[in-house]
């Protein structure tokens, strides 16, 4: 009887163990086919991003073009009114990239995050030394007297 219960014990524990892996494996497969389908729609996304930026530039550089020839509606030569709008671009640029430089100054390496690092090698190294010595006294050492005086 003993043999009968221990059998079916095994089976219903083989069975659960069955059971639990196929749900793991279908769990994993679940979050395979959501993240294709999150990779899908990223890439969708991407790509119109990409259209919309190329759009922008170009609708930028139209505007660019029609105030120059803005200017030369205003009574300037062709050569200048292009000559003026590329000024400002030129101009644009410069301050740019000049703000950009400043901002650069200000870049260094993590001190903080280097500080730990070095902390935390000093303790690792302190610990694989074994265990720390004792610091020297900046006292001198007094002896104890021999015996002690009666009462």
């Amino acid at each position: 009887m003993d043999s009968k219960k221990d059998a079916s014990v095994s089976t219903l524990v083989n069975s659960a163990i069955t059971e639990a892996q196929n749900l793991v494996r279908a769990q994993v497969e679940l979050a395979k086919a959501e993240v294709a389908e999150s990779a899908k729609h990223a890439a969708a996304a991407s790509a119109m991003f990409v259209v919309a930026g190329v759009l922008a530039f170009l609708a930028f550089v139209f505007s660019l073009v029609a105030g120059a020839y803005g200017l030369v509606e205003a009574g300037l030569p062709v050569w200048a009114g292009f000559l003026i709008v590329a000024g400002i671009l030129v101009l644009v640029a410069v301050i740019l990239g000049l703000v950009g430089r400043s901002q650069t100054k200000g870049i260094g390496p993590p001190k903080r995050a280097i500080s730990q690092v070095e902390q935390t090698k000093a303790q690792l190294s302190g610990i694989a030394s074994g265990p720390p010595k004792p610091a020297e006294s900046p006292f001198p050492a007094v002896e104890a007297p021999a015996t002690l005086p009666a009462p």
